[in-house]
């Protein structure tokens, strides 16, 4: 007699399951590289600042110029705009990529639940197999010790 083969009744959900947390795995690479651009944005922005700062440092040891100087001072405070605004587009982004990352974890929970149904029916499976053959070999060894019984008489 051949062993029954396992079947796990809700493989195309698991598959499912593996495929979501794939792709939630995707869209959080994504939104954490948009948060590290962004980073990257706002620290070349103080550079920028500083660098502007420092020029209008060292120009001012010489003659200073009033057109020079409004024009360093909507620099900077064009900068300052812009880092403000960069500074609260990150926020936003930290914000997503922390719900992105919650929707990972949830996920990756489906997913262990159903792995841990399918191992338990497994397991239960292997012992019914295993109890199966028991009795084929109890069966096999009684009829062999009746035949030598009978052989006997």
């Amino acid at each position: 007699m051949s062993a029954k083969k396992f079947k796990f009744r809700f493989e195309p959900l698991l598959k499912v399951r593996k495929h979501t947390e794939k792709e939630r795995q995707k869209q959080l690479a994504t939104s954490l590289k948009e948060v590290q651009d962004q980073q990257g944005m706002l620290t070349e922005m103080d550079k920028e600042r500083l660098g502007a700062t420092e020029r209008q440092r060292t120009r001012m040891c010489g003659p200073i110029s009033l057109a020079e100087t409004l024009v360093y001072s909507r620099f900077l405070v064009k900068l300052k705009r812009q880092r403000l605004a960069g500074a609260e587009l990150l926020h936003g982004l930290e914000k997503e990529a922390e719900q992105r990352r919650r929707k990972l974890v949830e996920a990756a929970r489906e997913r262990k639940i159903y792995e841990m149904l399918k191992e338990k029916q497994q397991f239960r499976h292997r012992q019914e197999m295993e109890k199966t053959e028991q009795k084929e070999t109890d069966e096999i060894a009684s009829s062999s010790f009746l035949r030598q019984r009978k052989r006997e008489r």
